[in-house]
């Protein structure tokens, strides 16, 4: 819009490609190719492809639909019952987990049960970190995301999927285990944004049995994170305490995706499947190679 800058009359913006997202530069205007003729459509020229966003309104007790497969699945009910149709549902491909060799051992012990009803996880070696596929990229944009490296954008793209929150870690900050457990009271603990949080005894945590790497159900830890240094990850999926996570995230002022979820109950029985459709991806798109077992702690 035409606005005064320092007094002068501007009529516009010149801008980066990071500025219009359009890319990730930011040197300088984004000049483009001088034979374009004058009026192409910029989604054109930039190849931008079309796509459409319904947004719904839920809830809080339909936590069954904060993803794609559970929308789904409940349009799928309507309109059978509905207009007397046999629609199925197709479920997103996931592969059989037969590592060749339980080569990246984990001991998952859970000792706080009724804050973690079910905990499952695997380890994937091999892992190049780099940026998401194209596709990966602009699914993630479309529904407000920002990409960051391939294995945290195909955790996001599962939540959204699926509903089920995921998170991966830095396998060599695990020294081969996974406690979780309640937090010590007073600790401190950094997490992914940098910021310094104060715990109590109240908050649940997963750890390595003597340091703690993740809010759980709520922000990852900064020394835990996937960065384009790791090459094995720990990935988990669980069903978290709805009301233990919502003190939590609501005493420290964390209000995450995956809080959102946990703290009003996600699907107790996808987990595994979640877990499944990630690991998948992860061996597909980052070159991973499983190494380890899908290990399910469901006492209950």
């Amino acid at each position: 819009k035409k606005s005064k800058i320092r007094g002068v009359v501007s009529e516009g913006m010149i801008c980066a490609e990071d500025e219009i997202g359009l890319g990730e530069s930011h040197d300088g205007i984004m000049v483009l190719a001088s034979e374009i003729e004058p009026g192409t459509a910029a989604a054109d020229y930039f190849d931008l492809k079309d796509d459409v966003l319904i947004e719904i309104g839920l809830t809080p007790n339909r936590c069954d639909a904060m993803g794609h497969i559970g929308v789904a699945r409940d349009l799928l009910a309507a309109i059978n019952v509905n207009q007397n149709k046999d629609l199925k549902l197709n479920w997103p491909s996931v592969m059989e987990l037969n590592p060749s060799a339980n080569s990246l051992p984990i001991e998952i012990e859970v000792l706080a049960q009724d804050d973690a009803p079910r905990y499952c996880g695997l380890t994937i070696r091999n892992v190049k970190v780099a940026p998401s596929p194209e596709w990966l990229q602009q699914s993630l944009r479309t529904i407000g995301l920002s990409p960051i490296n391939n294995v945290v954008d195909i955790t996001n793209y599962v939540m959204h999927e699926l509903g089920t929150p995921l998170h991966a870690f830095d396998y060599s900050k695990t020294n081969g285990k996974i406690v979780v457990k309640k937090a010590i009271e007073g600790e401190e603990f950094i997490t992914l944004d940098g910021e310094k949080h104060k715990l109590s005894s109240q908050d649940l945590m997963i750890t390595n049995g003597e340091n703690s790497l993740c809010i759980a159900g709520v922000y990852g830890g900064l020394a835990s994170g996937v960065s384009e240094n790791t090459n094995s990850i720990f990935l988990e999926a669980a069903y978290f305490n709805p009301v233990s996570i919502r003190k939590t995230a609501k005493k420290l002022g964390l209000h995450t995706d995956a809080s959102f979820r946990f703290e009003r109950g996600v699907d107790v029985n996808i987990v595994p499947f979640a877990l499944k459709r990630a690991a998948s991806l992860i061996v597909e798109l980052c070159n991973g190679e499983l190494a380890t077992e899908l290990i399910d702690c469901y006492p209950t």
